[in-house]
């Protein structure tokens, strides 16, 4: 794709945390981008830096001095690493805006939910304070709150967490951005208002072009919104391809058991309910060569000791010495010793 085309493309992309003795690494070597209009899945299971990737574009895990950020990040060829403070701070809201996975850490609990909707609307345009109103209603609407006034007045600590998840959504997309990083958007929502947020997205990118990087657990919301799936394990891309080809025939192992430990909805149910053996090893023990190869049943003897580049393959991209074709696409056998899905 002609480099126009990409709203965001994150090259080489890695996080380092200073404990004070050495440098633990949280993201590595991340490539991936997003082109305009695009919603790209970045799945995964938990610790494999999916959230810490949504924040660093933000410029947020910058704001610690301990976290060393390296590679670079062009957003419509602007490399957001390179900003300052100010800068990035006017980019926010109105260019770039993030849905938190914990809704009431992220709201202000000392402002109602209307003042600080408010802040998020005057970023992108100045209304007569009636209309202000009126849009924020509007906003709430569309996130399926329909008490307008009680929530407006209302301070977080006041609503659920799932009301609280909306009013986040809503706070993200008031300003129409041109690019919204949403972590797990829709975890703490019942699935009637989960395929509502779902579709205003879908909705929203293609009114206003926007691009979305949704980071999400459940395969079942990347099946249906992706254009493109991007899996990470250990701080790294080790699969980017659309969804036709991740779902019907996986190249990465890991992502092949990912599938296979989906609960099957027709036939007869498992007596064991499978799962990848082993965890997500901590990031300051990392296995030496691919960090899959403990809990993968493809590993080859290089697998253990090089790690393996995110080279291109069968229209998409993986990182693995030993892929599974894309053919077949078997998924790989999985221990049941109770690891994690």
């Amino acid at each position: 794709m002609p480099a126009r085309d990409h709203l965001l493309r994150l090259d080489g992309v890695s996080v380092e945390l200073d404990n004070g003795h050495r440098d633990i690494p949280l993201v590595r070597d991340a490539t991936l981008d997003v082109r305009k209009g695009e919603i790209v899945c970045l799945v995964g299971e938990s610790g494999s830096g999916k959230s810490v990737t949504a924040r660093t574009v933000m410029g947020l895990t910058q704001l610690d001095r301990r976290m060393k950020v390296g590679g670079t990040a062009l957003f419509d060829d602007v490399d957001l690493f390179s900003l300052d403070a100010e800068r990035m701070r006017r980019m926010r809201g109105r260019d770039l805006a993030m849905v938190f996975q914990e809704p009431l850490s992220s709201l202000d609990p000392v402002f109602t939910v209307e003042s600080q909707l408010r802040e998020g609307l005057r970023r992108r345009e100045r209304l007569s304070p009636k209309a202000e109103t009126a849009r924020l209603s509007e906003a709430l609407q569309e996130v399926g709150i329909h008490d307008c006034e009680r929530v407006l007045r209302s301070y977080p600590h006041a609503l659920s967490g799932g009301m609280c998840q909306r009013v986040m959504i809503a706070m993200a997309l008031l300003a129409r951005p041109r690019l919204l990083l949403a972590d797990e958007p829709t975890t703490a929502l019942d699935v009637t208002i989960q395929a509502q947020i779902l579709e205003l997205i879908d909705r929203l990118r293609h009114e206003e072009d926007m691009s979305v990087l949704l980071v999400t657990h459940d395969m079942g919301v990347a099946a249906e919104v992706a254009d493109r799936v991007v899996v990470m394990y250990a701080g790294r891309v080790v699969e980017d391809a659309d969804p036709q080809k991740v779902f019907a025939a996986p190249a990465h192992p890991y992502t092949g058991g990912l599938l296979a430990c989906i609960p099957p909805m027709v036939g007869a149910r498992p007596v064991v309910l499978p799962a990848i053996g082993g965890s997500v090893p901590d990031p300051s023990s990392l296995p030496g060569g691919c960090a899959f190869h403990p809990r993968c049943v493809n590993a080859l003897p290089r697998c253990t000791t090089e790690d393996p580049p995110l080279e291109p393959e069968a229209g998409g991209t993986v990182a693995c010495w030993n892929p599974l074709t894309r053919e077949a696409a078997p998924a790989p056998e999985l221990v049941h010793n109770g690891g994690s899905a």
